[in-house]
């Protein structure tokens, strides 16, 4: 009985699972029609026979409205729609064949084709091939260009297809199909009129059965059967085409014959629709720009697009990058640049390259190594703004880094201003203004800064070397000149931009992308006062005209900044340590300049730098501005910010100072302040003045220098700020200072110590000239009398040998040879030595002023002496060997 009930209860439950079973298959398939039939609904809702017409191509327009470029010539093609009338029955005949034999039959789609291609897609395993009518190719083209191939877009597809063979003849459906397809690589080859004219400059109702097979065979693959790029794939598959159209009765066999003896390659000529390449570079950055800002892709959607170019000065500029206007000197030397307007950020020219062609690689927007062009905003800047420094600070020009940092001169300058550390392009003065800056601050909020003047940071590294223009990745041509023109605009940020507005062409939508910048200019990390500052000192340098600044110098109200950077010193092929890029930044009150220069791959490949060519930027800057000049000056800077100042103060001094009555004039500068941060305090030479040095000595110990002052009065003044009216607040402890200098008074070293007696940081390696003072801490060129001494390194026991075939010569030995070698191990480079040889009675045989020499020809039977001298200068070693020849 309970084996029964078993059995019974299995089968129940057996029977209640399969209908579970039944009840989720139906479901999902139900859930699964209905989501693919949603699909096909939201998909076909919204059909409109117009939206298959195909737009003309998009025009760009320069800042008069004039025609700059027409996405349809040259790189892009033109498509004229023509009519069904303009079509030859040739051609219609071959595309029929070729894409769609029962075309003039089927209602939209063609079921066995469908059927067919069903079939080959469950063999592979998925959507391979549609058997996609040519209607259905019309509406893929029109409502999916871009969709994956599935089974939700293919029934939207026949669905649309059936209701635009309702809505339109069949002539109208190929006709417009013609008018939309590609029929090769080039976007000139996009519609029927233009593939024409591409691949045969002729009208297209012109074309012969040769010319019309090669065309509809491309439609399968426009781009593996182009026969500009696969002339074999192009005629194998336009003679699959003639073949078709005997099967499907259109041509004779001996037309079809006669046609396959025309070569492909003998048909083909080119039409010659170009655009001009002078403004190809400004045409690429207005292309992507068009994309990034709208969404939308000009060879894809009909557009107006509106520009900013200046003609005219894009034409001088492409004229220059490609030396017809400049002289290059080396056919491998590049350049890249941007003119921009100062306060608006329109771009009105470029400089893509040399000989740039639409596509290729733009030197106006590529990142390079910046050099010294960042010093005015990343370093002196950001120092204004964070530090409140005014334009008259000084910074101490040394050693700071223990030769980790060096000037391009090699030298150190002691206590240089702001202006002249930029004027100069002095590297350490910037380096430890930017090392402040940071310890402040910190990177992320440099970073900051950056990007909030136009500058990209992303993966950009920062460090002390970024200070100098040694970054990861670099700056632009395009992103320095918008920074600088945020400098001059009083630190008012505007992005910089190429188009005015773009018009929709279909939908009449506009883009007013200039409208909607102008109204998000912001204010940068920069304030109007720091930014006002930075150009005011640029200004003033600038106007001086020194260096390549004098390039600018007739140029009004000019602020200006050059930039080198240097190969590493690992680098190959000679280059380690030589110039790299070159630059030169300028602005005026109406355009922004920036000009980049140096080799490209194949330049650098054969060890190639600039090292001989640091002018070159300075010549471009000047030729560009000086047409603009000739336009006339529209605008003014920005005014003088509410929050700045200017004032006198005493130069080397921090906390500032103003001057005191009768002090020397070359103490005093003018300079600009931020609000509340000018001096309070004048110098009273009473108060001020440093105790009188009375005593200083230094010796030498090895390499080692000591020194020893007299103790300063009063002693706590050293240690405690309130010792003193002078370390009050104003000018810190007293130090004592130390320093180094060569034989002509070249500074070699400064060193500040809290001690009155210790030993310097420095290797003594040859004679020198060692100066103490007192200083203040704060005030480093405020000082006491100076006491030198004169330091002559004494010299050790000379380091000398003789030798011969035999071996080591000692004094009195006796040799065969007849040829010795003397050799001096000198102990400085800078010593000079020499080598002289006496025979018996003490006469000269010969002398060398060189650390190494050969004696030969000895006679057997003499006696010789040689004789090693070694001098510093000052002191001298000698050592003597004689010897006797056997």
């Amino acid at each position: 009985m309970s084996s029964k009930k078993n059995k019974t209860q299995k089968k129940i439950n057996k029977k209640k699972v399969f209908i579970a079973l039944t009840i989720c298959i139906l479901v999902a398939l139900i859930g699964g029609v209905s989501v693919l039939a949603y699909g096909v609904y939201k998909d076909t809702e919204t059909f409109d026979a117009k939206k298959l017409l195909s737009s003309g191509a998009s025009v760009m327009y320069d800042d008069q409205g004039q025609v700059l470029y027409t996405y349809g010539s040259e790189e892009n093609g033109t498509r004229e729609n023509i009519t069904y009338e303009d079509l030859p029955q040739v051609l219609v005949d071959a595309v029929v064949a070729a894409e769609d034999s029962r075309f003039f039959e089927h209602n939209g789609f063609d079921l066995p084709r469908i059927a067919k291609a069903a079939m080959s897609n469950l063999v592979a395993g998925g959507i391979r091939g549609g058997g996609s009518t040519i209607t259905q190719q019309l509406i893929k083209k029109t409502y999916f260009p871009n969709a994956e191939k599935t089974y939700t877009r293919k029934f939207s597809e026949i669905i649309l297809a059936i209701q635009a063979d309702k809505a339109l003849s069949k002539e109208e459906i190929l006709t417009l199909y013609l008018n939309k397809i590609y029929f090769g690589r080039s976007t000139r080859s996009i519609g029927i009129s233009s593939a024409s004219r591409y691949y045969f400059n002729k009208d297209v109702s012109e074309l012969t059965l040769p010319e019309a097979a090669m065309l509809a065979g491309s439609l399968n693959s426009p781009y593996n059967y182009d026969p500009y790029y696969c002339l074999n794939n192009a005629t194998k598959r336009r003679n699959t085409i003639l073949n078709l159209m005997v099967k499907h009765g259109y041509i004779t066999q001996k037309e079809c014959d006669d046609a396959k003896n025309v070569k492909v390659e003998n048909m083909l000529c080119s039409s010659k629709i170009t655009n001009s390449s002078v403004n190809a570079a400004y045409v690429d950055i207005v292309t992507d720009e068009v994309k990034k800002r709208t969404g939308l892709d000009p060879l894809k959607t009909q557009m107006n697009i509106y520009t900013y170019c200046n003609s005219e000065t894009q034409a001088l500029a492409a004229a220059i990058g490609n030396g017809e206007k400049y002289d290059y000197s080396d056919e491998d030397m590049r350049m890249g640049g941007a003119v921009q307007s100062s306060q608006d950020g329109r771009i009105i020219a470029v400089i893509g390259g040399r000989n740039y062609s639409y596509g290729d690689y733009n030197y106006a927007t590529r990142k390079q190594q910046p050099g010294s062009s960042v010093k005015p905003f990343l370093d002196y800047g950001l120092a204004f703004e964070n530090l409140d420094w005014s334009t008259g600070h000084s910074i101490n020009d040394d050693d700071y880094y223990n030769g980790k940092f060096k000037n391009w001169d090699r030298q150190f300058h002691g206590l240089v201003t702001v202006e002249n550390a930029l004027e100069n392009s002095w590297n350490i003065p910037a380096i430890k203004t930017f090392d402040e800056v940071e310890q402040k601050i910190g990177s992320d909020k440099i970073k900051e800064a950056m990007e909030s003047i136009g500058i990209s940071m992303e993966k950009e590294n920062i460090g002390l070397a970024s200070a100098i223009g040694g970054w990861s990745y670099g700056i632009s041509p395009l992103e320095m000149a918008g920074a600088y023109a945020t400098i001059s605009n009083n630190g008012l940020y505007t992005e910089s931009h190429t188009i005015n507005y773009v018009e929709v062409v279909q939908t009449g939508e506009t883009f007013n992308i200039d409208e909607e910048i102008q109204n998000n200019a912001k204010q940068s990390a920069y304030s109007k006062a720091s930014a006002f500052m930075v150009r005011q000192v640029m200004l003033d340098y600038t106007k001086n005209g020194s260096g390549n600044y004098a390039y600018v110098s007739g140029i009004n109200n000019v602020g200006a900044k050059t930039g080198t950077s240097n190969w590493s010193s690992s680098a190959k092929n000679g280059m380690a340590g030589k110039s790299r890029d070159l630059w030169m930044s300028a602005y005026t009150s109406d355009y922004i300049c920036s000009v980049w220069m140096g080799f490209g791959k194949e330049g650098i490949d054969k060890g190639k730098t600039t090292s001989q060519y640091k002018a070159y930027p300075g010549k471009v800057v000047q030729t560009l501005l000086n047409h603009l000049q000739s336009k006339g000056s529209q605008k003014s800077y920005p005014d003088q910010p509410d929050d700045v100042e200017q004032a006198a103060m005493v130069k080397g001094i921090y906390p500032y100072v103003s001057p005191s009555e009768g002090m020397s004039e070359d103490m005093i500068i003018q300079a600009w302040f931020k609000k509340g941060t000018a001096p309070t305090q004048s110098v009273d030479s009473d108060v001020f003045n440093l105790s009188e040095l009375t005593s200083f000595d230094v010796s030498l110990n090895g390499q080692s220098l000591s020194f020893n002052f007299a103790p300063y009065s009063p002693e706590n003044a050293v240690t405690d700020e309130n010792a003193t009216e002078g370390t009050k607040k104003t000018f810190g402890k007293v130090v004592y200072t130390v320093v180094v200098s060569d034989q002509n008074g070249q500074e070699l070293h400064r060193e500040n110590f809290s001690t009155a007696s210790g030993t310097l940081n420095y290797a003594v390696t040859s004679n020198l000239k060692i100066t103490g003072f007192y200083s203040y801490e704060k005030a480093p060129d405020r000082t006491s009398n100076k006491i030198e001494r004169d330091l002559l390194q004494n010299l050790s026991n000379i380091n000398a040998s003789l030798s011969c075939a035999s071996g080591q010569i000692n004094d009195g030995a006796t040799i065969t040879a007849t040829s010795v070698q003397a050799n001096i191990y000198t102990q400085s480079q800078s010593n000079t030595v020499t080598i002289t040889i006496y025979d018996r009675n003490g006469n000269v045989l010969s002398s060398v002023n060189h650390a190494n020499a050969t004696f030969s020809n000895l006679s057997h039977g003499q006696q010789y002496s040689i004789k090693f001298v070694e001098s510093n200068g000052s002191s001298s070693t000698e050592k003597t060997i004689h010897f006797y020849v056997n």
